[in-house]
């Protein structure tokens, strides 16, 4: 539980999450010591912002390529190979071992000198506040205690990053996580640190949150700014809050509860629930466009759903170059699936194998509002003023051509991207404003809705917060205009119907955000049947008849070959030690 102590001190200049870092060492260049560097505010507290520097802007949208909700029009694609056999301790594109250590060795050498020490002219070990005002201030005092919490939060973020990754069953039959590492090594210290247990990292984990809760405000009002430093983007206590709730979800899961202990999933739906309370109960999702693209909270903090997000990136189309059909000069690399479509539920929201109204030769007919807003269809409108009439039909515009990059699975992704907005016409271009939202609203509610209906059912409110399982659901539909008749009248009264919505609705919600890969492997029972996550992967072929009707014939894309459900530990960090122990599968 401790850290390499390797002083890298880093300048980062602050604003509104972007900047450059500077890497200053005195033993090359002798500008600048250890001393001068942890007696200085913004050298001081670079360790910290080059943490939040290395939070994701943009999601990883291809990792939903391995899983079946996905294609990659690129047969090269790491998360394509991976997904279909290659993945193992050599080749593991979901590695973020290194990278996450790297965040933590920087937080533990900040908490390491965040220490109130009452024989200094102030209390804290640089003063925070601005010039001109008294250096044992509240202002300064204050500013020690949030700068305390955030990096507590951050810490913890990035072990939940290790433990979703590797937590899992060992080749030694034990369920372990990774090394846990709070305090500053010695470079001449045992450095071969053996995987703690998956329930000691959990928590650790819950005790960097609980720290950050103590210390950190619920939410940030208005532009409360230190030393011209926005707020917006930084953690707050909501933060740490659904932080801890997320992380107590996953122990709770069958993969890590083999056992079913229901006490689990009660303090995952305690934790869930406590944080929805904090922000004054079910309130109403804000919608689509303001959670990604407008009021970022760049200024103000209108958009209450948001408690962690990146850095806001401006003037940008990424998704849109990446994601748009050729015919509109993108590059249509992620192709949503038959499988994801048919994931989506009826108008009323009945899965379409039991649904009445589902017609087989009008697919998109009284479907789930959000099937509309998350995938290019044939027939749907995309770009400013639906420019673009989408043609997945055999010869149509945008149907499949194997010498351009036209969609594998009939479909383009819509979720995520500004379709009604960015345009990348040559001479006409037009961009957007995006954030990637890392802890929201709307994956609160439907942890607390996962949890509570396992731990007391789906309509039951035992500790009185005043709302349920079921109604966590709701707002998740109301926000798109969904139907709750399904739910109501069926799903409700069966705890086996209520989890698989409640597990569709994530897959939806959540989708391409970086959860679903995820989700399948915690919902696994003792990892022994892959079969949910080696499913057949299908898409679309629509033929279009002389008489200009339609006919839609499903085809196999992939087929998804994983050989473990637990991420293999890489190779190079077995070879240099001798107490790590690979992961079940991999050996």
């Amino acid at each position: 539980m401790r850290k390499i102590k390797h002083f890298i001190v880093v300048l980062l200049a602050w604003s509104g999450m972007t900047g450059c870092t500077e890497f200053l060492d005195p033993m090359i260049d002798g500008t600048i010591t250890e001393e001068e560097a942890f007696a200085n505010h913004a050298y001081f507290s670079g360790l910290l912002n080059e943490v939040y520097f290395n939070l994701p802007n943009l999601y990883d949208i291809g990792m939903d390529c391995a899983t079946d909700n996905a294609v990659f029009n690129d047969y090269s694609a790491n998360y394509l190979k991976a997904s279909t056999g290659m993945l193992s301790p050599m080749f593991n594109p979901f590695d973020n071992w290194v990278g996450s250590y790297r965040n933590i060795r920087r937080l533990n050498q900040f908490l390491d000198k965040m220490v109130l020490d009452p024989s200094k002219p102030y209390l804290t070990p640089v003063r925070f506040t601005k010039l001109g005002t008294p250096a044992d201030s509240l202002d300064n005092i204050n500013t020690f205690y949030r700068l305390l919490g955030e990096a507590y939060f951050l810490r913890a973020y990035n072990e939940f990053q290790l433990l979703q990754a590797y937590g899992g069953e060992g080749a030694n039959g034990e369920l372990l996580g990774f090394p846990i590492v709070t305090e500053v090594l010695e470079v001449d210290e045992d450095l071969d640190l053996p995987r703690d247990s998956y329930d000691d990292c959990v928590k650790q984990i819950i005790a960097d949150c609980d720290m950050a809760i103590k210390h950190l405000p619920i939410q940030y009002k208005g532009n409360n700014a230190v030393l011209g430093e926005s707020m917006n983007g930084r953690a707050s206590g909501i933060s740490a809050m659904a932080l801890k709730a997320r992380t107590l979800l996953y122990a709770a899961s069958p993969a890590f509860n083999s056992g079913n202990d229901r006490s689990k999933w009660e303090e995952a739906a305690r934790a869930a629930g406590k944080a929805i309370v904090e922000l004054g109960g079910l309130t109403n999702l804000a919608g689509v466009n303001e959670f990604y693209f407008t009021r970022l909270n760049d200024k103000r903090f209108d958009i209450k759903d948001q408690f962690l997000r990146g850095a806001v990136l401006n003037n940008n189309n990424a998704y849109e170059n990446d994601h748009y059909p050729p015919s509109m000069y993108g590059n249509g690399r992620v192709n949503p699936s038959q499988n994801y479509v048919d994931a989506f539920p009826d108008h009323e929201g009945y899965p379409i194998s039991a649904s009445a109204s589902y017609d087989p030769a009008d697919p998109y007919l009284k479907r789930d509002p959000r099937l509309k807003q998350f995938v290019a269809v044939n027939g749907s409108s995309l770009g400013p003023n639906n420019y673009h009439t989408v043609e997945t039909f055999v010869g149509g515009a945008d149907a499949f051509n194997p010498s351009r990059n036209t969609t594998r699975s009939g479909y383009y992704l819509k979720k995520l991207l500004r379709s009604g907005n960015v345009r990348l016409i040559p001479g006409n271009q037009s961009s957007t404003s995006r954030a990637t939202v890392l802890l929201g609203l709307p994956e609160l509610y439907l942890n607390y809705a996962e949890a509570a209906s396992e731990a007391w059912g789906a309509t039951m409110d035992p500790e009185g917060y005043g709302f349920t399982a079921a109604q966590t659901i709701s707002k998740i539909h109301q926000r798109y205009g969904a139907s709750d008749i399904y739910m109501n009248k069926e799903a409700i009264m069966d705890p086996m119907k209520f989890r698989e919505l409640v597990r569709n609705e994530r897959r939806l919600e959540l989708s391409f955000e970086g959860h679903y890969y995820w989700d399948l492997r915690r919902w696994l029972q003792n990892g022994e049947d892959l079969s949910s996550i080696n499913k057949d992967v299908y898409g679309v072929k629509i033929t279009q008849e002389n008489d200009g009707a339609l006919t839609y014939d499903k085809f196999l894309l992939e087929k998804k070959t994983f050989a473990s459900p637990f991420t293999p530990i890489p190779y190079n960090l077995l070879y240099s030690s001798s107490r790590l122990v690979q992961n079940k599968g991999w050996n």
